[in-house]
């Protein structure tokens, strides 16, 4: 018996339901050889073909059911069609006329919503969806649809809530569990921006809760951690990136600075290579991997790599600041220089480049040019923060004012420019000088200053200026002044020409180790007969008197409280100091005592270059290495210097 048009309609729309949509379509193919105009049919054909891609023959038969029957449901289909084939301003055009003929139908008005997201009218897009929702709150693809339009709006927070509210409707939807996920990693994206680190990290944290194996959220976690010095997390965090997206370079270039912030180099090392490997030509790894050797002391590795930087990127201003300084530290100014001016070019608030152009500079004896350039220590982070109620002096008149210089740097600097207070008193000014505490109790008797340790109450001030910046206000460096009366140490010495010895600087900064020797090196001037070595050392380095093997060692003067008094006492009654450079090299130089300062290859800017005095201390001579590190011939010279001195000494 033949099959009626009805009955194959009827067994197409089965197997639509089924999904079985290749035989589904076969039976509305059958029908419509029976019913051409069977709008149903043409319908139902219309939306299988949809389904299977083929959308050119989807649309034909879906326009003719239109045409044939126009109901909300066909233009709605004919949409959806539309929207499918790439068509979005067809498919809008077709949502809107449904909704014409069926207003307020949600099903159609979420068809609509998520159209006009793909098209950029995410506004609309919202309004529309806000609708449908109403109607349907318990949908979860509407809230997720909701929830895209709020994120194009970049309303992540809303967002958030939508995509949350969509998993708790169904907790197997995928792509609202990873929007969610995407919503949170841009909330800690905006919290970041705020320098909110702490609401970042729990952003990003929910981000990996959501979505566990998305690196992306992991490493902004790490980000996150960093930030915080969360160390061990952020480690965990960018080694979970790495194991889920092994060629992550910014995982492996961010892990090397957790390393390096822990003080395992060698791992920092290894992790920015294996970003550059990953990623050749990357900078920021390139720099760090170069920054690592070079506080590894692999100076010559470590110029390797900021050169090869600075073929990718020729004007990367810290690689050209870390350069000059290598330079710098090589006594080759001129290069340096242009390495620093080239950074500051490229980027002018750069102000590491110009602190370092100022060292350079001063070393040189470029003063009109370094000084104001050393003004920049100011904006350093490390550097010492002061608020007062008055201005900074800057040249006005100071006849009758109270001006509070504060010393601002070590020891030995303040000793060092205490040469300029008496420039200030000529001008009129009564000076507050406000010192270290441990210079108060030798510092207090200088006549016509007042003079206050810090952390005591200050008086009331007119003006206030960083001691060091004196040596910028006026062009000159004036005789050493220190009109204190200082009694030589009331104690037995031992025989012969006395020479004090102080080897170490401050162990904890960089430059105090670079300035330091071993008292072992010094063992060489015990051949020189008739002279007696007395201490000067304080603070660790002291044990190595004992730890000295020989039967050569410095003598050890107590003194009663060891105070910085009682070592300019004690100076007082020595023929010679030989120091390092440290606040004893400028107490001794101050007091006017014979002092050979024995420096590093790199020394610091105030003993400038290659001379053999300073401009600091008349009685001073200097005695440089020839190349870094070369401390024993540095003895060797001072020894032979030794062994010649007539008499007492001719200094």
């Amino acid at each position: 018996m033949p099959v009626t048009a009805a009955e194959s309609l009827a067994a197409g729309l089965a197997e639509h339901q089924a999904g079985n949509l290749a035989v589904a379509a076969r039976h509305y193919c059958a029908t419509l050889d029976q019913a051409p105009d069977n709008a149903n049919a043409l319908h139902l054909l219309g939306l299988v073909l949809s389904e299977q891609g083929e959308s050119g023959r989807a649309l034909g038969f879906l326009a003719r059911a239109v045409q044939l029957n126009p109901n909300a449901t066909f233009v709605a289909n004919l949409g959806l069609a539309l929207r499918r084939s790439g068509d979005l301003e067809g498919a809008i055009g077709a949502y809107r006329e449904a909704l014409r003929m069926q207003p307020c139908h949600a099903p159609t008005l979420g068809r609509l919503g998520r159209a006009l997201i793909d098209a950029g009218q995410v506004e609309e897009a919202e309004s529309v969806l806000l609708q449908a929702a109403a109607q349907q709150p318990a949908d979860a693809e509407l809230r997720n649809a909701l929830g895209h339009a709020r994120a194009a709006q970049k309303r992540y927070a809303e967002a958030r809530a939508d995509f949350a509210a969509a998993v708790a409707l169904d907790p197997s939807f995928t792509e609202a569990v990873e929007n969610c996920a995407r919503a949170h990693l841009h909330c800690g994206h905006i919290a970041a921006q705020d320098n909110d680190w702490a609401a970042a990290r729990e952003q990003y944290a929910e981000a990996c809760r959501l979505h566990a194996t998305w690196a992306e959220a992991w490493y902004h976690r790490g980000l996150a951690a960093s930030a915080l010095r969360l160390l061990a997390e952020a480690r965990d965090c960018y080694q979970r990136a790495i194991q889920l997206t092994f060629d992550y370079a910014e995982a492996h270039n961010n892990l090397g600075l957790v390393f390096q912030a822990e003080g395992h180099e060698q791992e920092a090392l290894r992790a920015y290579e294996r970003a550059l490997a990953i990623r050749p030509g990357y900078t920021d790894a390139q720099y760090n991997l170069a920054l690592t050797l070079q506080n590894s002391g692999r100076i010559d590795e470590a110029k390797s790599q900021y050169e090869s930087l600075l073929e990718i990127d020729p004007g990367h201003a810290d690689t050209l600041n870390n350069l000059g300084g290598i330079y710098l530290g090589e006594n080759r100014q001129g290069e340096a220089i242009t390495h620093f001016e080239t950074a500051l070019t490229s980027k002018p608030t750069h102000i590491d480049a110009r602190w370092n152009l100022s060292l350079a500079l001063l070393s040189l004896g470029d003063f009109r040019r370094g000084w104001p350039l050393y003004e920049t220590r100011m904006e350093q982070p490390g550097f010492p923060r002061r608020d007062f109620s008055c201005p900074r002096w800057r040249h006005q008149q100071l006849q009758g004012k109270r001006l509070c210089v504060w010393s601002e740097q070590g020891l030995g600097d303040t000793f060092q420019f205490l040469r300029y207070l008496p420039l200030l008193m000529a001008a009129g000014a009564h000076v507050v000088f406000e010192v270290q505490p441990r210079l108060y109790p030798l510092l207090r008797q200088l006549p016509g200053v007042e003079v206050i340790a810090r952390g005591e109450t200050l008086p009331a001030l007119d003006f206030h200026i960083p001691l060091l910046s004196l040596g910028g206000c006026f062009e000159q460096i004036p005789p050493v002044w220190f009109p204190v009366e200082v009694p030589p140490l009331a104690a037995n010495l031992p025989d012969g020409l006395k020479v004090g010895l102080c080897w170490a600087g401050h162990p904890a900064h960089v430059q105090g180790r670079k300035r330091s020797l071993p008292l072992a090196t010094l063992a060489g001037l015990a051949a020189v007969d008739g002279v007696s070595f007395l201490s000067l050392q304080r603070g660790p380095a002291e044990a190595e008197i004992e730890a000295l093997s020989g039967s050569w060692r410095p003598h050890r003067i107590e003194t009663e409280e060891g105070t910085i008094a009682d070592l300019a006492s004690l100076l007082r009654r020595l023929d010679l100091v030989i120091t390092v450079d440290t606040m004893v090299a400028h107490l001794a130089g101050t007091l006017g005592r014979p002092v050979w300062t024995l420096l590093p290859f790199g020394a610091d800017w105030r003993w400038q270059l290659e001379r053999e005095d300073s401009p600091w201390y008349p009685g001073m001579r200097l005695f440089r290495q020839p190349r870094a590190g070369a401390w024993n011939e540095v003895v060797e010279r001072v020894s032979a210097e030794l062994q010649g001195l007539d008499g007492r000494g001719n200094f």
